[in-house]
C-alpha cells in the first residue's frame, strides 16, 4: 500500500515544493553573502569583501545564464526534431497539444539526441527561448500515453521557469566556489605573514585564533563544494516533484508519467558510455531521471517515491 494515504492534490504540491525551493535558493544566497562578509573580514573592511563578492556575482551569473544554451545542445549533440519522420512528428504533436493546454504563446522547439538511453530534458531562459531535448531511445520505447507524460514533466520546468532557477543556482554555487579559492589564498597569505593585519581581539585569543584561522582556510573550499552539492541536489529534488504535479495537470492522467518513470527506474546505473551519449554527468539534474550510486547527492528524488506521490495524485 502507497505511504501516502491522503490523495494529494497537484496544484497544491506544486504550491508547497515551490516554497521549499525558495528556502534552499536563499541559503544558497546568504552563503555568498556570508562568504563575501568574511573575505572582508580577513582583508580588514568588510565593506570591501562585499564589493568583491558582489563583482564575482555580477561576472559569474550572465555567463553561466546566457550561455547555457549552446554549451547543451552541443554536449548532447541535439538536432531539430524532423516532422517528415513518422515517429518525430509524433512526438511534435504531443507537444503542440500540451503547449495549448499549457496556455503556452509557443511550441518549445524540440531536439532529438542521438543515444538509446531513454531520457528527455528542458532547457531555455524562459518560455520564448525554451526547447525540449528527447532521446531517440525514449522515442522507441514508449507508447503514446507514456511519452505524453514524460513531456508534461519537461513542460512543468518550463512552466515554472526552473531552467533559470538550475542556472542562478549554479552561478551560485560557482560564486561561491570562487570566493572560497580567493578566500584560501587571502587566508594563506595572512599566515604566512605572521597575521600583520590582526586585530588586538585576535591577538589576545593567541595560538587557538591563529589555530581556528588555519582550519577555516584549509576548509572553506571543500565544505564550499559540499555544501554547494548538496544544495543543488536537494533544490532539484524539489522541482523535480513540482514538475511531476504540473505533468497531472496538463494530461488530467496521472498513469502515463508514472509508468513512463517505472520504465526509466529499471536503469539502476549508467554505464560510462551511456552518460558519455548524455553529455555528461554535469548535466544531470536536467534529465526527467538520472541514476546515482549516492541517494545524498542525487539530483533526483527515487523512482518509487515519485511514481507512489503519482498514484495518489489528481
Amino acid at each position: 500500500m502507497s505511504e501516502y494515504q491522503t490523495p494529494l492534490i497537484a496544484s497544491e504540491e506544486v504550491r508547497k515544493n515551490f516554497i521549499k525551493s525558495f528556502l534552499l535558493v536563499s541559503i544558497v544566497a546568504a552563503l555568498v553573502i556570508a562568504a563575501s562578509w568574511y573575505l572582508g573580514d580577513l582583508l580588514g573592511d568588510v565593506k570591501m569583501g562585499l564589493i568583491i563578492g558582489g563583482i564575482v556575482v555580477a561576472v559569474v551569473l550572465p555567463l553561466q545564464i546566457f550561455t547555457a544554451k549552446w554549451a547543451i545542445l552541443g554536449m548532447t549533440r541535439g538536432r531539430v526534431a524532423d516532422p517528415d519522420d513518422l515517429q518525430e512528428r509524433r512526438l511534435l504533436h504531443l507537444a503542440e497539444g500540451l503547449s495549448i493546454s499549457a496556455g503556452l504563446s509557443r511550441v518549445p522547439d524540440v531536439y532529438i539526441i542521438p543515444t538509446s538511453v531513454p531520457n528527455a530534458f528542458a532547457s531555455g531562459l524562459n518560455e520564448n527561448d525554451a526547447f525540449i531535448g528527447v532521446t531517440q531511445g525514449l522515442l522507441d520505447q514508449m507508447n503514446d500515453q507514456q511519452l505524453e507524460g514524460v513531456l508534461a514533466h519537461e513542460f512543468g520546468h518550463i512552466i515554472h521557469r526552473d531552467i533559470m532557477l538550475n542556472q542562478l543556482v549554479v552561478g551560485l554555487i560557482s560564486a561561491l566556489l570562487v570566493l572560497a579559492i580567493i578566500i584560501e589564498r587571502v587566508g594563506f597569505m595572512e599566515m604566512i605573514s605572521g597575521g600583520r593585519r590582526r586585530r588586538s581581539d585576535r591577538d589576545s585569543g593567541g595560538g587557538i585564533v591563529v589555530l581556528v584561522l588555519i582550519l577555516l582556510v584549509i576548509l572553506i573550499r571543500p565544505l564550499a563544494m559540499l555544501i554547494g552539492a548538496l544544495l543543488q541536489s536537494a533544490i532539484s529534488r524539489q522541482r523535480e516533484y513540482a514538475a511531476d504535479a504540473v505533468a497531472v495537470r496538463l494530461c488530467s492522467y496521472n498513469e502515463g508519467l508514472a509508468s513512463a518513470l517505472e520504465s526509466l527506474g529499471r536503469e539502476d546505473h549508467y554505464s560510462d558510455e551511456e552518460v558519455e551519449s548524455l553529455g555528461s554527468k554535469q548535466l544531470a539534474a536536467m534529465y526527467i531521471h538520472f541514476p546515482s550510486v549516492n541517494e545524498l547527492f542525487s539530483t533526483h528524488p527515487p523512482i518509487a517515491d515519485r511514481v507512489a506521490r503519482l498514484r495518489n495524485m489528481y
